[in-house]
């Protein structure tokens, strides 16, 4: 009753998504010190167990493809730049909704050619429960500052009182790209 499997899930899938292995997740006072607070001070056994189980299946969760992905190309440089070489250009849509792991295996592989188009809309981020951080798309500029943007800024959805009221609204955000959406 205690460790219900929605939270334990988030919890582990929050430290895949920011690199945190199972062994670092122990080792780390400040994590474990968080759960002891929130009641729950086995959550780095069981993230243990977990891996574990998953080795000795064969099994990997999507949380594992992007942690182990980037442990492969952080520790192999030549499979990094096999594949920096083999993906000239790189397009990544819904790039407001990626989190930390997934970041950093777009900016590795685009950063010999920097060939790299992203779609995305910063007022549209919908999945920071599972890690997205906005500030991947927000922050593009300063990561290729050659970059090009282009506004597809007609909304063929909705009607005019309804995208003026959802500009309203989003126009109070402190952070994001300027736009006027218009139908």
């Amino acid at each position: 009753k205690i460790y219900k499997p929605s939270l334990v899930h988030g919890r582990i899938s929050s430290a895949k998504n920011n690199l945190i292995s199972a062994a670092e997740y122990e080792a780390n006072a400040e994590i474990v010190g968080e759960d002891r607070m929130s009641a729950k001070p086995r959550l780095f056994e069981i993230y243990k167990t977990y891996e574990k189980r998953c080795f000795m299946a064969g099994a990997m969760d999507f949380d594992d493809l992007l942690f182990k992905t980037n442990i492969l190309l952080r520790d192999h440089p030549e499979v990094l730049h096999y594949y920096q070489h083999k993906f000239k250009y790189l397009l990544v849509d819904e790039y407001q909704d990626t989190n930390y792991s997934q970041y950093l295996i777009v900016k590795k592989l685009a950063a010999v050619f920097t060939n790299i188009c992203v779609v995305g809309d910063d007022a549209q981020s919908i999945y920071s429960f599972r890690g997205a951080n906005i500030e991947n798309i927000l922050n593009f500029k300063n990561d290729y500052p050659d970059y090009k943007i282009f506004k597809l800024e007609q909304n063929y959805r909705s009607t005019q009182t309804i995208v003026n009221a959802a500009n309203r609204i989003i126009k109070k955000n402190q952070d994001q790209i300027q736009k006027t959406v218009w139908t």
